[in-house]
């Protein structure tokens, strides 16, 4: 059908030398680290995606965004559950935990505004047992501020 043109070295040469023209040769380059600083070297074409986007020196920085979270997280249940611990501050559960707003203002999403709570202590909170449930979340958040 081709006859074998798409296998001779003349035309692979031409390809390598056409993909080189649009996006560059590949070659080293040096970035610096953006979660550790360090300077790292990494082979590409200047003009590509994975030029653009490299950022990190190692897959381990890359991953690590423990700092980052603490200024960027956005949704409450992240930022809950950065400062207390993921299990219902009455009984303990851990395998389901809800997070209930104490003012119960959704927008407000301060840490001490956010109470981890399994589903059977916060269904508890909203319900006629309120007040079996209330005076355990005072005396965990008594002991937080």
């Amino acid at each position: 059908m081709n006859n074998g043109h798409y296998h001779t070295e003349s035309y692979k040469t031409k390809q390598r030398a056409k993909v080189d023209r649009l996006y560059g040769p590949i070659k080293e380059h040096a970035k610096e680290c953006e979660r550790c600083g360090k300077s790292f070297t990494f082979e590409a074409r200047y003009k590509t995606k994975a030029y653009k986007e490299k950022k990190y020196c190692s897959r381990s920085c890359s991953n690590n965004r423990s700092d980052w979270w603490k200024g960027n997280a956005s949704r409450y249940r992240a930022i809950c559950f950065q400062y207390h611990p993921k299990q219902c501050i009455i009984c303990g559960f851990d395998k389901i935990v809800e997070v209930h707003h104490r003012d119960h203002n959704r927008n407000n999403n301060e840490p001490m505004n956010l109470i981890p709570l399994c589903p059977n202590h916060h269904q508890m909170l909203h319900s006629k047992w309120r007040n079996d449930v209330v005076p355990e979340i005072e005396n965990y958040c008594g002991g937080l501020v």
